[in-house]
């Protein structure tokens, strides 16, 4: 976990420029405790922050090549590193460390944006050729590690967060309301999206190049759009091989690190698959930890022992707690910098903060197999609403998916026939996002926020962006367009960032995930929907590749998503954060929140005699809470921590006036 911030043309002098760049990078300090560079120009200025994973005395930030001419900083890890650099070698470069950072220096350096294609990796990065005054910000292919930018009165700045932007006085901070009305309603902000005015992210897949002032957006990746570009597997057997095979060198490539790893056991498949993966490779016992989720409704213990049995793992239980929810949850909402609907967020910072206090550094996750395998039920339930689209009959719809309904009985308890009864009532609408409609248009959002623009607008956006990434997004059968909808929202701006690249930040824990592999990726998108879909069995194809290696009730147990308690956790009924966050003051503060609707839903969620808060008014309500506490934090009351980055300061680089290039600390 590491982190960049700076900008270009400030036309600052430069105890200015270096003044702004400490502030920046004091705002994203938690994202690297070990170390901190500076490089200052008149022209550039960049500051860094390190968690060190390969090459910790000499991998240092920021880098910059022999002749001064290129700069680099980079947030993330190339995992196939190793292989660059031998290529790079026999075409006469030179490296003078063994970490991924210079080899990516050398990659852009030498292949230029040809470079892109070649990385294997997680990544945030800025490249600067001082010669020709261009600089380039990139990000990797699916968006597993972030990086926004604005542009104010012709300087652009860019940061790993989008607190080092707001360390800029110059950037405004406000929340956008149509913004947070999407992602409120996406459950994340759109690729591309923030929840802030004049603030954007490079979409995953693309680079931002800057010349003369002038910045241009550009998409590199454009690997999911074709088939895989192996040969087509000639059978299932032969499928579930080549499966076996893109995920093994997947994980190979993400055990490369200085320091120790570990691996998080759900008690599901897609963990289960890494961890029995892991535990060939290594060949030792693995280190593992699951949660101990308060008060869920399925006790998943009995799966994670099972498990833990089959590897022989020094394993952690980590318990989380009601407490440690209501707690927690106004750091992990400044953390994210988005709304929230669940508090698994909190869950996962709990265990990066164990996982960091045992030693490990590095743990691998199963995020993304849901997303490639249809693995969750709207898959099902978007195939059983195409046929009944294309046939005009909903007959015999609902008695087909209730018995099918497994992981979403625990947060929407709408029966399938409400369901079915939802579509027909709506027959002659635009279903491009398929049985996506229902969740984007069940939540009260419309009700929530006053902003210009409707449901319908936002839905335009959403789909602009897809249909962007996808050409044929609509001729594509509604599984896959259901699978690629959740990838873009669900899991690359919410399970990438709030659960992935936020969770661990602050406790030197770096998260990897080998479902995201673009091999991996693209081969899952080649396989027919019937393999990954079998009937009503989700992620059939992964569950019949490893069904030898894992305990029978792993195999076959239905997907269930892990659950803490959300609104039920956080009812405004003590004398705390909650009561003063939903203060009138509070809520006029935010400016676009409609008060007579919040009244209404904190009513629903106080008066709740439920275990659970109903859906959609829990959801709805923990939305809420993160929008006020997002303008808390990030706007009203938005300050820069006070850290002594002299004490890890490890470069410090003048970019005008060292002909070396490198003052070590």
């Amino acid at each position: 976990m590491c982190g960049v911030v700076g900008f270009i043309d400030s036309g600052l002098r430069k105890d200015q420029r270096i003044e702004l760049v400490r502030r920046g990078i004091r705002a994203i300090a938690h994202r690297g405790p070990d170390e901190v560079g500076l490089y200052d120009s008149a022209a550039f200025t960049l500051g860094t922050v390190r968690l060190s994973v390969i090459d910790p005395r000499l991998g240092q930030q920021p880098m910059v090549t022999p002749d001064n001419r290129y700069i680099a900083g980079f947030n993330g890890e190339v995992f196939n590193y190793l292989e660059l650099r031998s290529e790079l070698e026999a075409n006469g470069v030179r490296f003078t460390t063994n970490s991924d950072t210079e080899v990516l220096l050398h990659s852009l350096a030498y292949w230029g944006h040809d470079a892109l294609l070649r990385l294997n990796g997680q990544f945030g990065f800025v490249f600067y050729d001082k010669w020709e005054r261009v600089l380039i910000l990139g990000r990797d292919r699916f968006g597993e590690r972030p990086l926004f930018y604005t542009q104010q009165d012709g300087t652009l700045y860019f940061a790993s967060e989008v607190k080092g932007l707001f360390a800029f006085p110059k950037v405004p901070r406000e929340l956008a309301p149509e913004k947070v009305r999407r992602a409120m309603r996406y459950w994340s902000p759109i690729p591309g999206d923030t929840c802030f005015t004049g603030i954007e992210a490079i979409p995953p897949g693309h680079v931002l190049t800057v010349r003369q002032g002038q910045p241009e957006l550009t998409k590199y990746y454009h690997g999911i759009e074709r088939q895989y570009a192996g040969p087509p597997p000639k059978s299932f057997e032969d499928a579930k091989a080549g499966l076996r095979e893109v995920i093994r060198e997947s994980i190979r490539l993400r055990l490369r690190t200085d320091y120790e790893l570990g691996t998080y056991i759900s008690g599901g498949i897609d963990s289960s698959v890494v961890a029995t993966v892991m535990n060939d490779l290594i060949g030792e016992p693995l280190t593992t930890f699951s949660i101990d989720a308060a008060d869920s409704p399925v006790d998943e213990w009995p799966f994670q022992r099972a498990m833990v049995a089959r590897l022989g793992s020094r394993h952690t239980r980590i318990p989380v707690s009601r407490a440690q929810i209501r707690e927690r949850f106004p750091h992990v909402v400044r953390q994210c910098e988005q709304p929230l609907h669940f508090t698994a967020p909190v869950a996962y910072g709990v265990l990066a903060e164990e996982v960091g206090l045992a030693g490990v550094r590095v743990i691998l996750g199963g995020e993304g197999a849901d997303e490639l395998f249809a693995g969750y039920d709207i898959a099902k339930e978007a195939t059983i609403l195409e046929r009944c689209l294309r046939t005009g009959s909903f007959e015999g719809a609902a008695e087909e998916l209730g018995p099918a309904l497994n992981d979403v009985r625990y947060s929407d308890a709408t029966d399938a026939g409400p369901i079915f009864r939802y579509y027909a009532n709506r027959a002659n609408r635009d279903f491009t996002l398929g049985a996506h409609l229902r969740r984007f248009e069940t939540e009260p959002v419309d009700e929530l926020i006053e902003a210009s623009g409707d449901v319908f607008d936002d839905h335009a956006a959403l789909l602009g962006r897809l249909r962007a990434q996808f050409p044929d997004f609509e001729q594509r059968p509604a599984s896959d367009r259901s699978m690629l909808v959740d990838m873009h929202t669900f899991l690359i701006g919410y399970g990438m960032t709030c659960l992935g690249d936020r969770a661990g930040t602050g406790f030197g824990v770096e998260g990897r995930y080998p479902y995201m592999d673009s091999n991996v990726v693209e081969y899952a998108a080649s396989l027919p929907i019937e393999w990954k879909l079998h009937g009503m069995r989700s992620k059939h194809i992964l569950r019949e590749a490893y069904a030898d290696r894992l305990p029978p009730e792993i195999a076959d147990r239905p997907k269930f998503g892990m659950r803490l308690p959300g609104a039920e956790a956080l009812r405004p009924d003590g004398d705390d954060w909650v009561t003063a966050i939903l203060s009138p003051s509070a809520i006029r503060r935010v400016g676009f929140l409609r008060p007579a609707a919040v009244d209404r839903l904190v009513e629903v969620v106080r008066t709740s005699d439920a275990p659970r808060v109903p859906y959609p008014f829990g959801d709805a309500y923990v939305h809420l809470l993160s929008v006020l506490l997002m303008e808390e934090f990030l706007i009203h009351d938005f300050h820069v921590p006070e850290v002594d980055i002299d004490r890890i300061m490890m470069r410090d680089i003048d970019g005008d006036h060292d002909p070396v290039g490198v003052a070590a600390h």
